[in-house]
């Protein structure tokens, strides 16, 4: 072997020798890493709202909202609580739960402070309410057959849920997941396996 093709097999055995070739292929790797993360946020998001579905299709689960502060300081205004709708014979005596009476556009959430049978509607029930930071009570009760009975807040949750439902966020998510699909599914380039030597490079010097 001759002294230049002794050298040129000693660099080319080098480890900063090839470090340009590298660089390529970790940024592959990290491109795939947060292809991978972002695909498992997505999924768990898509699993959450099908959970979220299933919960209020069939469990009878949403959400409510608190406009005014009549429930403060239990529940201030701006906040956000879990509900669950359940027949007016499960109601109680010190529950906060949202009630929709009869003509009115939006319905009510105060606390629960007596209830009837509701003599006129088999099942029913004649709930009088009022809010905790109220001094007087609501001016009529309600005749309902079922009612939403608060199971949790969240203070200041309103805002979050305005923010989600805005066109604005609607469009970005859409976005964004329909660029997330294309990235994830778009062809890569396959590396060959073989690495071809280098002009002016023998495989065997004698």
């Amino acid at each position: 072997m001759t002294r230049v093709a002794e050298f040129r097999e000693t660099h080319r055995g080098h480890p900063h020798a090839h470090g340009g070739s590298r660089q390529p292929g970790r940024l592959r790797a990290v491109a795939s890493r947060i292809r991978d993360v972002a695909l498992a946020v997505a999924g768990i998001a898509g699993l959450a709202a099908i959970a979220w579905g299933i919960a209020t299709l069939f469990f009878g689960f949403s959400l409510v909202t608190f406009a005014t502060g009549s429930m403060a300081p239990t529940i201030p205004a701006g906040s956000l609580a879990l509900v669950r709708q359940v027949p007016a014979s499960e109601l109680e005596v010190g529950q906060v739960v949202t009630l929709q009476r009869g003509g009115e556009r939006l319905p009510i959430t105060h606390r629960i402070t007596r209830i009837e049978p509701d003599p006129n509607v088999p099942n029913g029930r004649i709930v009088s309410m009022q809010g905790d930071a109220n001094t007087i009570p609501d001016l009529f009760p309600y005749h309902v057959k079922t009612g939403k009975v608060v199971l949790g807040s969240i203070a200041g949750g309103q805002a979050v849920s305005d923010a989600m439902g805005s066109p604005v966020t609607l469009v970005v998510v859409t976005l964004g997941a329909g660029a997330l699909v294309l990235w994830a599914f778009w062809p890569r380039t396959q590396q060959s396996s073989t690495t071809e030597p280098r002009r002016g490079e023998r495989r065997h010097a004698r």
